[in-house]
C-alpha cells in the first residue's frame, strides 16, 4: 500500500462525519503542447488512486500531430467536495508549472462498459463557451445526442463534457471522446454525418445548435490521444513471484474477463514460464465458469460474481467435493462493472448515521429454520443460522431511531440483479432466500423491460423514492445514488456499536468498510491432494506482488492487502 493510506484513512473519517451525500467533484491537470510531465508524476497519481485519496483517474498522452493543446491530460474524480479540498490542500499545493491543474463541473457523459481503454483512440476538443447556460444548452442539446448517436454506432465509446468557471463568463471547456478502436475512429466521420443529418431532421433544439454553433464556442484545439495506462503501485509488502516449477503444457482459463485483468495476468504469466501454452475465453463470462472445471474444459475459472449453489452443487456432483474459491481482487469504489462495494441509503432527513451488518441482516432478512454451511466438502443445512421472528428489526425504534420515527416501519428497497442477490444471501443469510416481506426490488435498466413498466423497476426508482420517504432503507451503489442529493450514506460497521467505517475509496481500497466486495476465482483441488502444478503456479503468480500490480493497473480493482493474500495462498497446499 502507498505510504499515503494511512494519513488519509484518518482524515476520510473525519471527513465523513458530515453525513449529507457528497457530489463527486473532478480536477483536470493539463501539461501544455512542447512540455512534459515531471517523470514521477504519473506514480504520484498512481498512488493517490491506490491510496483512496481519488476516485478514479485517466491519463492520455497527445500522439505527436501538429496543432494540439496539451501534451498530457489527467482526469481526477473525487468522492466529493470536502476530498477535494483535502487533496487541494496538501498534494494539489505541491502542483508546480508545467502541471495546470483547472476544478471542472461534468455537464454531460455517457459510456460503454467493458472497454480495454488500450485500444481506444481518444479525441480532447477544447474551447472557450460564450456563456455559461449556453455552454449546457450546448452540451444538453447538440453534443449529447450527437455522442449517444455515435455511440448506438458502435463506435463511441465514452465521452464527457468538462467546463471550468472564468470570471469572465466565458468558460472554458474540453468535450474527451473514446472511440472503440482505429477502425471505429476511421469510421467516424461518416457515421457522424449520418447521425448529425438524421438528428437534423428530427430534433429542433439539436438542428438550432447544430447552424449557430460559432454563437455557442469559439474553438481552440482539437487534440487526437492516447491512453497511457498508470505505472502500478509498488506493492512492497506483497510477495514476489518466484518459479517453483517449470511448466508445459495448456493453462486453459474459462469465464469471466474480470474487465481485461485475466488476458493480462495470463500473458504476463507466460512471459515467466515460457514452455507453459496459456489460453482464456470469456464466451459464457461468470455463468458458465464452473461448468469448464467440472466438464474437464478449462482449469482456472474466474468469476465476477460469488459463485451460486446452483453453480457449485453440478461440481459437487461430478466430484464428490466443492470447488475452491480464492480471492484475487478487492471490488471497486464506484466504477460500472469493477464489484464496486455496496452501500445503504436513507432519507437525508433521517436521523440514522450508522448501522452495522448484524442489523441489516435482520432489517432486509427474515425469520427461517437455518442456513447453508461447507462441511464435509459439501453444502449442508443447518439450524445454526436459525432465525427467531423474535429477531426481526421491523421498526425504526428497534434500531435506536426515536421519536416521529420509532414506530414507523423501515420500508426496505433491494439493487436485485441475481448476482448481487446471490451475493446478500451468501454473505448476510447463509444462503437462504428469505427476505424481509416488504422488500421492494429493482434492476440496472439494461435488466429490465422496455418502456413504462422497466421503468418502474429501474435501479434509480428507489432512489427517488427514498429521496422524499424518510422512512425508507435502500441497498444500492454509489454510481446510482451519486445523482441523488437527497440521500445519506450511512456507515458501516460489522458489529453494532462500531467501529463504524465511512464509505470512501480509501476504505474499500484497505477493505476496512465492511460491505467491499471480491473478484474470485475457482479452482478444482481435491481434498487432501496437490494441487495441479500448473494451476498452482498461475494462481500463485496472480498472488503475488507481481499478480496484484496487474490487477492494480487495469484500473477495475484494488489488489488485496498481505493478511488477506496469505490466506488464499494457504487454500492452494491445505
Amino acid at each position: 500500500m502507498s505510504h499515503h493510506i494511512a494519513p488519509w484513512l484518518a482524515l476520510a473519517a473525519l471527513l465523513a462525519a458530515t453525513p449529507a451525500l457528497a457530489e463527486p467533484a473532478h480536477i483536470l491537470i493539463t501539461v501544455p503542447a512542447q512540455a512534459r510531465a515531471p517523470a514521477d508524476f504519473a506514480t504520484t497519481v498512481a498512488n493517490w488512486r491506490q491510496a483512496g485519496e481519488i476516485a478514479d483517474a485517466i491519463w492520455l498522452e497527445a500522439d505527436g500531430r501538429e496543432g494540439g493543446s496539451f501534451q498530457t491530460f489527467v482526469q481526477l474524480d473525487f468522492p466529493g467536495e470536502a476530498e477535494l479540498k483535502a487533496w487541494q490542500a496538501s498534494e494539489g499545493a505541491r502542483l508546480a508549472a508545467p502541471l495546470e491543474a483547472h476544478r471542472v463541473a461534468i455537464l454531460t457523459h455517457g459510456e460503454t462498459l467493458p472497454r480495454d481503454s488500450n485500444l481506444s483512440v481518444f479525441q480532447v476538443d477544447s474551447f472557450q463557451g460564450t456563456s455559461a447556460a449556453g455552454l449546457a444548452d450546448y452540451a444538453a442539446h447538440y453534443v449529447r445526442p450527437l455522442m449517444e448517436g455515435e455511440r448506438a454506432a458502435k463506435v463511441l465509446m465514452r465521452y464527457t463534457v468538462y467546463t471550468e468557471h472564468q470570471p469572465d463568463g466565458h468558460d472554458r471547456a474540453w468535450t474527451l471522446s473514446e472511440y472503440h478502436d482505429p477502425a471505429a475512429f476511421e469510421r467516424l466521420p461518416a457515421i457522424a454525418q449520418n447521425v448529425s443529418a438524421a438528428l437534423d431532421r428530427a430534433d429542433p433544439a439539436f438542428a438550432r445548435l447544430g447552424h449557430s454553433l460559432a454563437a455557442y464556442r469559439t474553438p481552440e484545439a482539437l487534440t487526437r490521444a492516447r491512453y497511457v495506462e498508470l505505472p502500478p503501485p509498488a506493492l512492497a509488502g506483497l510477495p514476489d513471484y518466484k518459479p517453483e516449477y517449470h511448466i508445459t503444457g495448456t493453462l486453459r482459463i474459462y469465464g469471466s474477463e474480470l474487465k481485461n485483468a485475466v488476458e493480462y495476468l495470463a500473458r504476463a504469466f507466460q512471459s515467466y514460464q515460457p514452455d507453459m501454452r496459456v489460453t482464456w475465453s470469456n464466451a459464457t463470462s461468470s455463468e458458465g465458469a464452473i461448468a469448464g472445471l467440472y466438464t474437464g474444459v478449462s482449469d482456472v475459472a474466474p468469476m465476477g460474481d460469488d459463485a451460486k449453489l446452483t453453480d457449485e452443487m453440478p461440481f459437487f456432483n461430478v466430484n464428490g467435493y466443492l470447488p475452491t474459491e480464492i480471492s484475487v481482487a478487492t471490488g471497486g469504489y464506484e466504477r460500472r462493472g469493477s464489484l464496486w462495494a455496496w452501500v445503504i441509503v436513507v432519507n437525508k432527513d433521517n436521523p440514522l448515521n450508522e448501522i452495522s451488518v448484524d442489523e441489516l441482516t435482520h432489517i432486509f432478512g427474515a425469520e427461517r429454520s437455518g442456513g447453508w454451511e461447507q462441511a464435509n466438502n459439501n453444502w449442508l443445512y443447518t439450524s445454526k443460522y436459525a432465525v427467531d421472528k423474535a429477531q426481526n428489526l421491523r421498526s425504526w425504534g428497534q434500531i435506536g431511531v426515536g421519536g416521529a420515527y420509532a414506530g414507523h416501519e423501515i420500508q426496505t428497497y433491494g439493487f436485485s440483479a441475481p448476482g448481487f442477490q446471490a451475493a446478500f444471501e451468501r454473505h448476510w443469510f447463509h444462503w437462504s432466500h428469505k427476505w424481509n416481506p416488504n422488500l421492494m426490488e429493482y434492476v440496472e435498466r439494461k435488466e429490465a423491460v422496455d418502456g413504462a413498466q422497466g421503468d418502474a423497476v429501474a435501479s434509480e426508482q428507489p432512489l427517488k423514492i427514498v429521496s422524499n420517504d424518510r422512512y425508507g432503507m435502500a441497498i444500492a451503489g454509489l454510481l446510482h445514488v451519486k445523482d441523488f442529493p437527497n440521500l445519506k450514506i450511512l456507515k458501516i460497521s460489522e458489529h453494532k456499536g462500531g467501529p463504524y467505517i465511512p464509505f470512501t475509496p480509501a476504505t474499500v481500497a484497505n477493505r476496512s468498510y465492511p460491505l467491499h466486495r471480491d473478484a474470485y476465482f475457482y479452482v478444482n483441488k481435491q481434498p487432501g491432494q496437490p494441487l495441479d502444478p500448473k494451476v498452482r503456479e498461475f494462481m500463485r503468480f496472480v498472488l503475488s506482488r507481481q499478480g496484484q500490480q496487474i490487477i492494480a493497473r487495469v484500473g477495475y480493482y484494488y489488489p488485496i492487502d498481505r493478511a488477506a493474500l496469505e490466506e488464499q495462498l494457504k487454500k492452494l497446499d491445505n
